[in-house]
């Protein structure tokens, strides 16, 4: 016969095992849900092919309404878009939009996460706009 011990700490071992798989699961539902903390954005230096990219991303979803030289027409200038906005700033702009109370406000989901955060990386670096 088992001790009452034995059992109690077969008992508390299922409880930790259950919560911590509770925790994960739980954990994984709330990440992907619009509370998720991405992480943090450093306007580190881009690669050749990051720049491209991001120079290409530009020219098909900004270009249009800011200038193909950031220089702003129906949307504000861009030039030295990191003096004025944080790297994480400018990424959620990109993704989420801006001005909804503007007569031409900035859509939101013109980029994805991705792409806003590798744009917000070039654009806090002030690109060339030559």
């Amino acid at each position: 016969m088992r001790s009452a011990s034995t059992g109690m700490w077969r008992l508390l071992m299922l409880v930790a095992t259950l919560s911590a798989g509770a925790i994960a699961v739980i954990g994984s539902v709330h990440a992907g849900g619009k509370h998720r903390r991405a992480e943090p954005l450093e306007p580190g230096p881009l690669s050749a092919s990051e720049a491209g990219q991001a120079a290409t991303l530009y020219a098909d979803k900004c270009a249009a309404c800011h200038g193909p030289r950031l220089e702003g027409g129906v949307g504000p200038s861009l030039a030295r878009l990191g003096s004025r906005y944080s790297v994480a700033k400018i990424a959620r702009i990109a993704q989420n939009g801006k001005g909804r109370k503007k007569p031409v406000p900035m859509p939101a989901g013109l980029a994805t996460s991705d792409e806003a955060r590798l744009l917000a990386r070039w654009l806090a670096g002030s690109p060339d706009a030559d």
